[in-house]
């Protein structure tokens, strides 16, 4: 099935949409996280996370490859059934819910503790709502270009964490690999979920004008991830030493809080003020997903039912849900678990039957 040219998105909107995905949960809690597991070693294990999620990134790519013009679904019913194609998509969307349910309210919690402490999480929910659906029903071309524009209207927030640079200890960093390389491969296992966003691919792909250079794309997404928190982690690790950096929850937000402007007080406030679109560059693409999942499995064009009774439902949960952070700490370890098997297991496996099965079919046919 052709993507119609009027959906069809080009090489730096899929780019800067994956890497919006991939940066938008992670970065507050990265380092310290990080730091915990590896002392200040975890720069390196970013490094390898890199690596396998690009490893990883190829083969999405390429099972859509083979198929160019077909859906997820599509893709998924070819090679193994109607139904266990639909089971498959089933079990997409519900993570993809999932996803949407802990970057959201992970979202609202940072905006309580940080900003507005009494304003109820109902509010802020029906607050994050309303742009995310001004947006959801433009369709695909709407997202990917807020994922443009958010990339390079949030582009001076790396900057600014380097103002603190002159209070940086080079020594922190040293000696190197002081623990040895099990905590650095440790410490993988919660790098890899940093990287998590690339899997939408499967459903970016069918919308990309020049398929051809799907993998270069990928892989440059997955870069400027790996820039991103290399930067990020690495002022933290030079700014607080190994032992102070393991007490703070958001070390990021710390790490702004310090500068002062003579017109300005609690610079961090701000700071997170634009972090909040950026929240925005990973929940929208994930709501996205989930619709679009739905319309997949009923095989329906431009719906715009699901992307309502979503939202509704979601309004709905945050009369009940009040989000803490060991709440949110379980939902967000529940996403990573499934992130392995989804989003990291999922692709070779699948790749692998492909190909088996591909080579079966031609000698069958011999």
């Amino acid at each position: 099935m052709n993507r119609p040219v009027s959906n069809e998105i080009t090489l730096m909107q899929y780019i800067f949409t994956i890497n919006g995905i991939q940066v938008g949960g992670s970065i507050l809690v990265l380092p310290a996280e990080l730091a915990k597991i590896t002392s200040t070693d975890g720069w390196i294990s970013i490094m390898i996370a890199w690596a396998i999620t690009t490893i990883i990134s190829i083969c999405v790519v390429q099972i859509m490859a083979k198929h160019p013009g077909d859906t997820l679904i599509e893709v998924l019913t070819r090679y193994v059934g109607k139904w266990l194609g639909r089971a498959c998509m089933l079990i997409w969307i519900a993570y993809s819910l999932l996803a949407i349910v802990v970057l959201l309210y992970f979202t609202v919690l940072v905006i309580q503790v940080w900003i507005l402490p009494e304003t109820s999480s109902v509010w802020l929910v029906f607050l994050l709502l309303i742009p995310t659906y001004m947006i959801l029903r433009s369709g695909v071309r709407a997202i990917v270009r807020y994922g443009v524009f958010m990339f390079f209207f949030t582009l001076g927030m790396p900057i600014l964490l380097t103002i603190p640079i002159k209070d940086v200890h080079l020594v922190f960093l040293l000696p190197v690999l002081k623990d040895g390389w099990l905590p650095i491969f440790y410490g993988i296992k919660t790098t890899v979920l940093a990287f998590v966003g690339f899997e939408l691919a499967f459903l970016l792909y069918p919308y990309l004008k020049n398929k051809q250079h799907a993998v270069k794309g990928i892989v440059l997404a997955n870069t400027l991830t790996l820039i991103v928190y290399l930067h990020i982690t690495l002022m933290c690790f030079l700014y607080f030493s190994p032992d102070e950096i393991t007490k703070y929850l958001w070390p990021v937000l710390t790490l702004v809080k310090p500068i002062q402007l003579p017109f300005l007080e609690r610079f961090e406030i701000i700071f997170l003020s634009f972090y909040i679109f950026i929240f925005s560059t990973s929940g929208i693409p994930y709501t996205w997903a989930a619709t679009s999942g739905i319309s997949q499995l009923f095989n329906k064009k431009n719906w715009q039912l699901p992307i309502y009774i979503l939202l509704l439902l979601s309004f709905a949960f945050s009369f009940f849900y009040k989000p803490s952070y060991n709440g949110i700490a379980v939902l967000r370890n529940a996403w990573g678990w499934t992130a392995y098997f989804i989003a990291y297991t999922f692709p070779i496996v699948f790749l692998l039957y492909v190909t088996i099965y591909g080579y079966w079919k031609r000698r069958r046919y011999q």
